[in-house]
């Protein structure tokens, strides 16, 4: 029976640890914001590579004269198509919500400064 080595015992990082810079356990299996937007911009990635691919084998189709597979691969390709924009929509509502409440984090900051800026005018003052 053969045994696998896994990624981290052979010294190599998995594309989920280089493009965070952390280790995938660290990010993944909490349901934290991290991994939806990860799956998210994954599924938006792949679905819009997968259309591109598709678009090269309608060519070929197209080239060829089989109407019957470039309308599959057109079918194959609108479904990815399908997929990347809903994968943009609900990015898109995560990064809003998640700019909102940034920006919530901001107005605590512009308080604090101006709590700051506040004080230094009563020490002027002195």
């Amino acid at each position: 029976m053969a045994t696998q080595q896994s990624t981290a015992s052979k010294g190599r990082a998995s594309p989920r640890e280089k493009a965070s810079g952390a280790p995938a356990s660290s990010i993944s299996g909490s349901g934290s914001e991290r991994d939806e937007v990860y799956g998210l911009i994954s599924v938006l990635y792949h679905a819009l590579q997968g259309a591109e691919t598709y678009a090269r084998y309608c060519e070929d189709a197209r080239r060829a004269g089989d109407d019957e597979l470039l309308e599959f691969f057109e079918e194959c390709q609108d479904d990815e198509v399908d997929r990347a924009e809903r994968a943009k929509e609900l990015l898109a509502t995560r990064l809003d919500t998640y700019a909102e409440d940034a920006g919530d984090d901001d107005d605590d900051e512009d308080e604090d400064e101006e709590e700051v800026d506040d004080e230094e005018e009563i020490d002027e003052e002195r």
